[in-house]
């Protein structure tokens, strides 16, 4: 793949996200942090959640409830935030073409949350999970994509 100079790309997964600029030139791929955040997302059973209530069914028998999953929330949540802070920037015209690299359940949430005004500057997506790689293994991964 070849970037122009000033081509966004986010890397990202459900907890982390990795915001680059090609400060190179569709020949060589030079990318550079923009922005970059990291959540702590503990699962559900260490944020302290209660027992999933019970209610009467019918009057000899018992139900319960479906536990929530607040680990998948805040995944979901991180996801949607990400998707907000993209259309902020791209509001402010901080970037003309984006590139989105995510795992394929954080590529669901963006898809859907993304507004039209960054939809129409994605000039690719990505289904990998490059989040936790170094810069130069995203550059080699694109630049053979």
């Amino acid at each position: 793949m070849k970037l122009k100079n000033g081509t966004w790309v986010i890397v990202c997964d459900a907890g982390k996200f990795l915001l680059l600029e090609n400060n190179g030139d569709q020949d060589v791929m030079d990318l550079r942090v923009v922005d970059h955040e990291e959540v702590a997302n503990p699962r559900t059973s260490e944020q302290g959640t209660a027992r999933p209530g019970r209610f009467q069914k019918t009057s000899d028998r018992r139900g319960s409830t479906v536990e929530t999953d607040w680990h998948a929330l805040g995944e979901i949540r991180f996801a949607e935030d990400l998707a907000d802070r993209l259309d902020r920037w791209a509001g402010q015209d901080r970037f003309d073409g984006l590139v989105i690299v995510a795992d394929s359940r954080t590529m669901g949430v963006l898809r859907t949350a993304l507004s039209e005004q960054v939809k129409t500057r994605v000039l690719a997506e990505i289904q990998k999970d490059y989040a936790h790689r170094t810069i130069e293994f995203i550059e080699d991964a694109l630049a053979k994509a």
